[in-house]
């Protein structure tokens, strides 16, 4: 999985174009994944859905600002082509890790931004989030290219080493190899020679 990061003026245009892109290919959008339970959301393309996403986004008496300051962030993730499509979940996995990673919506934040992940061909997702935060301040995104790189090719290593990931999803197994430190020191530990 490799991951494009882009940036928009608008969440609405965006994702208007991801459906219009849609239609002209004959391929549906799917919602895969999003900030609040999937069911709960209106469906992917009508005007509630865009309007809900970008409900919180700041609204700043300088209109030309906002503009420039391009706060819709795309996170678009490709997968190789001569291999089979990634299953709906391991995109989702992958998304949710980036968003935690660069900070735009970490676990737990009652302020992380919002954000969707839409399934756009077999190979590819798209990953949306106004960085405008419910706190109404800008998720800090300096580092985000290389820890998105950095997620996805985690992510790569885990596909291709099935027993890497057994081993992240048993840690109390792992625990358990440990040995307790003994609670005598070995004769042959103790110094050789004696404090005066």
């Amino acid at each position: 999985m490799y991951p494009v990061i882009s940036r928009y003026f608008s969440a609405q245009d965006l994702i208007a174009s991801l459906v219009t892109a849609a239609a002209n290919r004959g391929q549906p959008l799917r919602l895969l994944d999003a900030w609040r339970p999937v069911p709960e959301l209106s469906v992917l393309g009508q005007q509630a859905f865009v309007a809900e996403l970008t409900a919180h986004l700041s609204r700043t008496a300088n209109p030309a600002q906002a503009m420039r300051s391009r706060v819709v962030w795309q996170c678009t993730l490709r997968t190789d082509p001569d291999r089979a499509p990634a299953p709906d979940y391991r995109f989702a996995e992958v998304a949710r890790r980036i968003l935690a990673a660069t900070g735009i919506a970490a676990p737990g934040d009652p302020a992380a931004c919002r954000w969707v992940l839409i399934r756009t061909d077999p190979h590819e997702a798209r990953l949306l989030a106004p960085l405008v935060r419910a706190d109404q301040t800008l998720a800090a995104t300096s580092r985000d290219r290389s820890l998105a790189l950095a997620v996805c090719q985690l992510a790569e290593h885990e596909d291709r080493n099935p027993r890497f990931t057994a081993a992240r999803s048993a840690p109390a197994q792992r625990a358990t190899v440990v040995a307790a430190p003994p609670a005598v020191v070995p004769q042959a530990a103790r110094p050789l020679h004696r404090s005066p």
